[in-house]
């Protein structure tokens, strides 16, 4: 009988080298954030591919060259050597888009190779609920009482941004609305294959990670609508929390942003910051409709009537108007006609006709350049911020590169009118002419339907509602 082999194994790290952690807290409800739609994991209500996605989003708001390219450089030449291809483009002579790409699989892992980082969760103690009811107002109390509020049901900027928790004639049976808040602690260590990093690029990954920590809890969420609110975060213990407006200020400028998406601005209303009167919760509560309320004033300008019924104005933006023609017609308008400027705000648009023959309608992406294009998100990030022991309504501005098919600034759209075939919409359509956007963070005259560009009006609107501008890119 043969001796097995004497061979040696190498050995295993068992612990991996740490980066950084923080302890987290939700201030809003976390609607979802599983595997399903709406439906919360109760086992893992934060999982660590979650955390990592949301990592992965801010660190791109902040990539940026150097050392990190350079190392890419030989990994991706040694790689080439070794499978006898072609020697590779560096880093520099590739497209900004295409570098940034490169760097977060290298960072963040791919599908075919791990990462230089990994994300661990702790989850702490949630506490979930299904808020899905048939009205709004009754939508607000299950959420305000998920929070420790009391507030009646009624007219809300709440329930206008929490439209998706409501119960629906094409709900499929079971369907559920299901919200947390809890706490959960973060881990960011490095992975084995990264110990042969020299500290030059380990500084500059480290640097750029803990920075989209630092801007994914003071800027994000978690879970879904996280743009208007929901699954709003808060941590004491992650470095350079500020205690001040100053101190947020004096961070921005000193960490700007760099990549793609690009933090251009972020307003705060400074002038009646929710104070901790009787409980932070109350201040939270206020803080999060006050970041709303403008953005249902200015998507939905409608006057009540006079007389006892609880009736409205019809809403002046051309949106509803086209469609309605569209649909009488029963035909493909001129493009001159059509009029959609609110998707500068985000896509797809669901518009419901109530109480009229007009079917529903939707208005989303042109696919036919891309069949993976799906969402555009809202460039606007409307959420509380808690900020020392005062809470402040903020609205964080994105600009995030557009698809390929780009026309004059914006995207191609299509319009699905009930079972009409869809309909093609230019781009010129939601954003006839593109304004000077940061010259409208000096505030002016808002002209809501009549304007050209949807986005710089907006800006223009919430200088008008007190908020004030924090931080801008582009300032010297």
């Amino acid at each position: 009988m043969k001796r097995p082999p004497n061979i040696q194994l190498p050995l295993v790290q068992k612990e991996l080298d740490y980066l950084t952690s923080a302890h987290i807290r939700t201030l809003t409800p976390v609607i979802g954030a599983g595997v399903h739609s709406q439906k919360a994991d109760r086992s893992h209500p934060v999982r660590g591919e979650t955390v990592r996605g949301h990592l992965r989003f801010w660190w791109r708001t902040v990539s940026q060259s150097g050392p990190l390219d350079q190392w890419i450089d030989k990994l991706r030449a040694e790689e080439a050597r070794k499978r006898s291809l072609p020697k590779l483009p560096s880093m520099e002579e590739l497209d900004p888009i295409e570098r940034l790409r490169i760097r977060e699989a290298t960072i963040w892992g791919s599908s075919s190779r791990a990462g230089l980082l990994a994300v661990q969760v702790q989850n702490r103690e949630w506490e979930h609920r299904d808020v899905r009811r048939r009205s709004a107002g009754n939508v607000v109390e299950a959420l305000a009482s998920l929070m420790g509020v009391s507030v009646k049901g009624g007219a809300s900027s709440l329930g206008y941004a929490a439209f998706s928790l409501q119960v629906s004639q094409n709900d499929t049976p079971g369907a559920c609305s299901e919200v947390g808040m809890g706490s959960f602690n973060v881990k960011i260590v490095w992975n084995p294959w990264a110990r042969h990093l020299c500290d030059t690029v380990k500084d500059q990954v480290g640097r750029e990670v803990l920075e989209a920590l630092w801007r994914w809890i003071h800027f994000g969420g978690l879970g879904m609508r996280w743009r208007r609110g929901f699954g709003a975060l808060i941590s004491d213990d992650v470095p350079g929390v500020p205690r001040h407006l100053d101190e947020l200020r004096d961070h921005l400028r000193s960490h700007p942003s760099a990549g793609q998406p690009a933090v251009c601005a972020v307003l705060v209303k400074p002038s009646n910051p929710h104070r901790r009167r009787n409980t932070s919760e109350t201040a939270v509560w206020d803080g999060w409709e006050d970041c709303l309320q403008p953005l249902r004033q200015y998507r939905q300008p409608r006057q009540p009537k006079n007389g006892p019924t609880r009736s409205f104005t019809k809403t002046p933006w051309p949106e509803a108007s086209v469609i309605r023609a569209i649909h009488r017609g029963r035909g493909n308008p001129k493009n001159g006609a059509l009029r959609f400027p609110r998707a500068v705000l985000g896509l797809p648009v669901i518009f419901q006709f109530k109480g009229e023959s007009t079917p529903n309608a939707e208005l989303r992406l042109d696919k036919s350049g891309n069949p993976l294009l799906g969402r555009l998100p809202s460039p606007f990030i409307l959420r509380p911020v808690r900020i020392g022991d005062a809470v402040y309504p903020m609205c964080v501005w994105l600009e995030s590169p557009l698809p390929s098919h780009q026309e004059h600034g914006f995207v191609r759209m299509s319009l699905k009118v009930g079972s009409m075939a869809p309909i093609t919409v230019p781009a010129t359509a939601a954003l006839s002419a593109m304004e000077d956007r940061f010259k409208a963070l000096e505030g002016g005259e808002v002209r809501f339907e009549k304007t050209s560009d949807v986005l710089a009006d907006f800006l223009r609107h919430l200088r008008k509602q007190g908020f004030e501008v924090l931080y801008r890119s582009d300032a010297t």
